[in-house]
């Protein structure tokens, strides 16, 4: 088939190998002049990272054996390996791999509009370009253009947005710390995630006033800021429609982050793995993807949660998850896939249960 992905970020890249891969005549179209900048990404992946096989010395900058978790007031150590990768390497990895699978990379090209049925326009270097693919794939981000022209912001979408720095300092580069509360970061948490022991990347994301939140974190803190890096991030939906006509919804631009990290990168790889086995073998991609939309499902319930969380309902979610019997979960499962940590944890510790309340 006839395949135009708009956007080369590391979702649209990974499914345009995995196309190409297939055999199929795969377009790839980037308004960008290079791939990985600017940065707009901390880059942190969990060990379910390793299943994709990839060969990581590329790309990877460093590899964690310890998560530090802080609340106002308590204080959690807990282990686990998660890798941190520098996402212009990492997105030019994926893109060679798509390169060499026998896809095409157009650069300072943009998406215009939707002109008819299977026709869109393009900007190649500044001259309009008249596309008629079989399939559009829109992975052009959480603004998304094509998803615009297709319609799919029918629904009202939300959005987080991110605020980061590069700094210098002393860093343990073996742990990286994640601190929740609603006088640190009211939406989501802040995080000092080490590349080495004197650099590391400090940053947090709210629904409102991040710049506010981040210079009060920053506050007392020895660091010496080096670089400044921003982003949105799409808050998932789950009545988000997928595919409309011969358009299908991809990563970001298809609002797929977990609602508890917003983490997108393994959650967009799978979802390309899904989408590409429905254009090989027919299948309907709604339908494909609903054991994983469950898991998004669940991410955002619990997002729902813990918005609704005090300081003293956070120092309390630490206190418990410090017990040896519920640590031992956290350690054994990662956060990909929720329903394992919420079904074991409420089991080994039926007190979580208080914060059920917080659903309604």
């Amino acid at each position: 088939m006839k395949i135009t992905i708009i956007g080369a970020g590391p979702i649209g890249c990974y499914a345009g190998y995995l196309l190409a891969k297939s055999g199929h005549n795969v377009s790839i179209y980037e308004r960008k002049k290079e791939i990985g900048l600017p940065i707009q990404c901390t880059g942190l992946l969990t060990a379910d990272f390793d299943q994709f096989g990839f060969d990581k010395s590329s790309f990877l900058v460093n590899t964690f054996s310890e998560i530090e978790i802080n609340s106002p007031k308590q204080q959690l150590i807990l282990k686990g390996k998660e890798y941190l990768v520098c996402r212009k390497k990492f997105d030019n990895y994926l893109a060679n791999l798509a390169l060499k699978a026998g896809a095409k990379i157009f650069f300072n090209s943009s998406f215009l509009r939707r002109e008819k049925e299977n026709q869109i326009i393009v900007t190649e270097n500044g001259e309009e370009k008249i596309l008629s693919p079989e399939v559009v794939i829109a992975a052009d981000g959480p603004l998304s253009g094509v998803a615009k022209a297709y319609d799919f912001y029918d629904l009202k979408r939300k959005h987080y947005y991110g605020i980061q720095a590069v700094v210098r300092g002393n860093f343990n580069p073996q742990r990286y710390q994640t601190y929740f509360g609603k006088e640190t970061c009211p939406d989501l948490f802040a995080w000092i995630v080490p590349e080495s022991k004197d650099i590391a990347r400090v940053g947090l994301a709210t629904t409102k006033n991040p710049r506010f939140y981040f210079d009060k974190f920053m506050l007392g803190k020895d660091f010496s800021v080096m670089e400044m890096q921003a982003g949105t991030i799409p808050l998932y939906h789950p009545k988000q429609k997928m595919v409309r006509d011969n358009c299908y919804l991809l990563g970001d631009a298809s609002g797929y982050v977990k609602a508890t990290t917003l983490g997108g990168i393994i959650p967009g790889m799978k979802q390309a793995q899904v989408l590409v086995d429905c254009i090989d073998n027919k299948k309907d991609y709604g339908i494909e993807l609903k054991k994983l939309r469950k898991r998004m499902n669940l991410h955002l319930r619990l997002r729902r949660v813990m918005n609704k969380f005090s300081d003293k309902d956070w120092d309390c979610v630490v206190k418990l998850l410090g017990q040896e019997k519920v640590r031992e979960v956290f350690e054994k499962h990662t956060r990909e896939n929720p329903f394992p940590l919420v079904m074991k944890t409420l089991l080994k510790e039926p007190r979580f249960l208080k914060f059920v309340k917080y659903l309604f």
